[in-house]
């Protein structure tokens, strides 16, 4: 009886820890259930907040990927959700750009450091330029372990478009500020000087107290006073006025090239005063032009001269015998083409060699050119064929100077091997233009003639009968 009722007492005491286990599991769960329930609302208070908050709140992983985002970014990129999350920041950021902020985040990163004012360009989906500015903090688990991070964006694109517009005018105040390191002069409406700073003084040799209530005029050369005046008058009606080119007379009586550009002076009502230049001595630029004008000419004469006879080439003696063509047709004068070849000149070549040949056709050259006058002109036609055009010349005239030139060529010595002197001649043929004929035409005509002299034994004259 005594173990029945030991055995009883302890069942007794199990049932009540059993129930009071039971009672602390109950008590238990339902403290989990209410913080469940308050995290909940706590979370959706802070959604709540984040959707009407001005600037964007974002949550990252470790890897820069979003897994949040608040109703703002979606605003701010004109993107959904879907487009959002599960990419990265540097998705929507321009490519430099992407690669610039990828690497200072990979740095944040590896040191577990907040993210401070960090600015970056971002596209909207409608492809406009968007500045953010991010501030973020590390999200680290109980191991201090980075799983990702937490941050605000403010757009501040319409900041930095306005210090974008301020940079531009502070740029524009100082190119001008810039340009009155030339030199700067004020009129006033009857065009007397009321101020010129000292880069005036510098390059006219005249001050204020030189200039002060004297016309503008007082400095222009007298040959460009009417031309400057005129556009005075203009500028008073048009306000600015395009940069023109002049020039001034300074104390000593130099001329020097000035470019100008002017504006008008208003007063408060918006009545023109007067007006203000800015200018500069271009006298540097002029010599410039000047030199490259010459390096323009002289290119254009190589280009039309054979380097080696020192005479035209054969491209400018079509353009030419064009333009003599036309003056004929047009004047009816006459117009004679000689067209020569040197005789066995291959012969001579193989013999002695092509840099004894270019002696031969430089010394041709010099012959030809020492039997003209000014107006005829000499080419050389290619290889050892030569053309020379005798304006207002008839084929009887002609026939005269092509003689001259085969005389003189043959007196010409030339010593190839020592010990051992050559003389060279020459076939020419020529004809006179006729009236309307084809240029090609002519040339073929003259280029038979001169053929028929090779055939009738070389070291001739062939003109046409």
């Amino acid at each position: 009886m005594k173990d029945q009722s030991k055995t009883k007492q302890v069942l007794i005491q199990e049932l009540v820890s059993l129930r009071k286990r039971i009672a602390e599991l109950e008590q238990s769960e339902s403290e989990r259930k209410q913080a469940e329930e308050a995290q909940r609302e706590s979370e959706g208070r802070l959604r709540d907040i984040t959707f009407s908050m001005a600037d964007w709140v974002w949550e990252v992983d470790e890897n820069g990927v979003y897994t949040y985002s608040s109703q703002k970014g979606f605003d701010i990129l004109g993107r959904s959700r879907e487009e959002i999350i599960g990419k990265t920041p540097f998705d929507f950021m321009p490519l430099d750009e992407a690669r610039r902020v990828a690497a200072i985040f990979s740095e944040i990163v590896a040191n577990k450091a907040p993210i401070k004012d960090l600015e970056n360009w971002n596209i909207g989906k409608g492809g406009e330029k968007i500045c953010l500015l991010t501030n973020g903090v590390p999200i680290l688990d109980e191991e201090g372990r980075l799983k990702g991070y937490r941050g605000v964006d403010k757009d501040i694109t319409d900041r930095k478009r306005a210090e974008e517009a301020r940079r531009d005018s502070e740029l524009k105040y100082r190119t001008l500020v810039e340009a009155t390191h030339d030199f700067v002069f004020m009129v006033d409406r009857k065009g007397l000087f009321t101020y010129v700073n000292p880069n005036f003084r510098n390059i006219t040799g005249y001050s204020l107290s030189d200039l002060n209530g004297q016309p503008f005029t007082f400095v222009i050369a007298p040959d460009e006073k009417e031309a400057v005046i005129d556009r005075f008058r203009k500028g008073v009606r048009v306000d600015a006025s395009l940069p023109y080119e002049t020039e001034l007379i300074d104390k000593e009586g130099r001329r020097v090239p000035v470019e100008f550009l002017t504006s008008n002076l208003c007063d408060s009502t918006g009545n023109v005063t007067g007006r203000f230049g800015v200018g500069r001595d271009i006298t540097k630029r002029k010599e410039v032009e000047a030199l490259l004008m010459e390096s323009e000419n002289r290119y254009r004469e190589l280009s039309i001269i054979d380097d080696l006879t020192q005479i035209y080439n054969s491209r400018y003696f079509y353009q030419q015998l064009k333009m003599e063509i036309d003056r004929v047709d047009r004047y009816k004068q006459p117009l004679t083409l000689l067209l020569l070849d040197l005789d066995d000149f291959k012969q001579f070549n193989d013999t002695y060699g092509h840099i004894e040949g270019d002696q031969v056709l430089s010394r041709l050259g010099q012959v030809v050119k020492r039997c003209l006058r000014q107006t005829d002109s000499a080419y050389r036609y290619g290889g050892e064929e030569f053309t020379i055009l005798l304006p207002m010349t008839t084929s009887g005239d002609g026939a005269v100077t092509a003689e001259r030139i085969r005389a003189e060529l043959k007196k010409e010595s030339f010593s190839p091997v020592s010990g051992k002197d050559v003389h060279m001649t020459v076939s020419i043929g020529l004809a006179q233009y006729k009236s309307q004929e084809d240029m090609k035409a002519f040339v073929h005509r003259v280029d038979q003639l001169m053929y028929q002299a090779k055939k009738n034994g070389k070291d001739r004259v062939c003109p046409e009968s």
